[in-house]
């Protein structure tokens, strides 16, 4: 048995759980349009550069796109440009992995806006200019396995690990534990991605919206130094995710091994 009959066997599970994953197909572009990581950014006329709530030094730049420009799914859900900014800073005083923590912000400019360029002292990252989406499909994180529906019972005495879903009827009885048999039927990918499935690092690690406590979505995906030059603690992964209930209130957080 290997990766392939594992992931034969689990198909139905899977198909049943496959969600829709766009990679940003990005360039180095030093005068890029709406949709871009890096460079510098558009803000609200008179609107001040954001600054940390915590140390209060301004935030770095991370990324901009313009929604109305992504795939049908996340264009269907309004335009404007999603932003996020992070504590220039991070040097652990700040919680810079914690949603709703005051040291990023990230949000929906609706209006157009006007270029700025970065305060004075902070160096701002190379522009990338995203010049279009490469879909792929997209599996849950082994950590989520359980929630949905995926159990394992692991025997480490005999190395063994049998796997089983009872709503759909499959199982795989005493497989050898060195197969990696949670990884080889399903997991998340890493890198910078629209939709899809969180690549948890650690847990699993949904905000809740503050205003109805409803578990949010995952929007974007930005890893460790994909198209953004910086590394989320021991080459972490970050993710903003949404309301569904309520399309104005977005987080971030990110976490490491």
């Amino acid at each position: 048995m290997d990766a392939d009959e594992i992931r034969r066997r689990f198909r139905p599970w899977r198909e049943k759980h496959a969600r829709p994953a766009w990679r940003p197909v990005a360039r180095g572009d030093d005068r890029p349009g709406a949709s871009h990581f890096g460079g510098s950014p558009r803000l609200a006329a008179g609107e001040a550069w954001p600054a940390c709530k915590g140390c209060r030094r301004p935030l770095q730049f991370f990324l901009q796109l313009d929604l109305a420009a992504c795939p049908p799914p996340f264009a269907r859900r309004g335009g404007g440009l999603l932003q996020l900014f992070y504590c220039s800073r991070d040097d652990g005083d700040c919680e810079t992995w914690a949603p709703f923590s005051g040291t990023h912000l990230v949000r929906v400019l609706a209006e157009p806006g006007q270029i700025v360029r970065q305060p004075k002292g902070l160096e701002p990252f190379a522009a990338r200019a995203v010049e279009g989406w490469r879909e792929f499909t997209d599996y849950p994180q082994p950590s989520e396995h359980e929630a949905l529906g995926l159990r394992y019972d692991y025997d480490f005495g005999k190395n063994l690990v049998s796997a089983r879903c009872d709503e759909l009827g499959l199982a795989l009885v005493d497989a050898d534990i060195d197969l990696g048999v949670a990884e080889a039927i399903a997991a998340a990918e890493a890198g910078d991605k629209l939709g899809g499935w969180p690549a948890w690092v650690q847990g699993v690690e949904y905000p809740s919206c503050p205003k109805c406590k409803r578990t949010m979505q995952l929007l974007l995906q930005v890893d460790s130094e994909d198209n953004v030059p910086h590394m989320f603690g021991d080459v972490g992964c970050g993710h903003i995710t949404r309301c569904p209930e309520h399309p104005d209130v977005l987080a971030f957080g990110w976490a490491c091994g």
